[in-house]
């Protein structure tokens, strides 16, 4: 992630949180990485141009590997 960060995914420790929790879930970390990545491109703009677009596309991709 460029410029802006999350935190808890910037660190070890965060990291290993979420991937903990993602397994319990059974969430693909990856696909849930990317879900945040693009929330994170569209923070401080007015309009949040494809954003469901582009969740849209990470979800079908997480029904297709399923």
């Amino acid at each position: 992630m460029t410029g802006k960060v999350v935190v808890l995914l910037d660190n070890t420790h965060g990291q290993a949180m979420v991937k903990d929790t993602c397994k319990a879930k059974s969430i693909v970390f990856a696909e849930f990485e990317a879900l945040v990545q693009a929330e994170v491109k569209q923070m401080g703009k007015q309009r949040r141009t494809r954003l469901w677009d582009e969740f849209d596309d990470i979800l079908d991709r997480i029904e297709h590997e399923d």
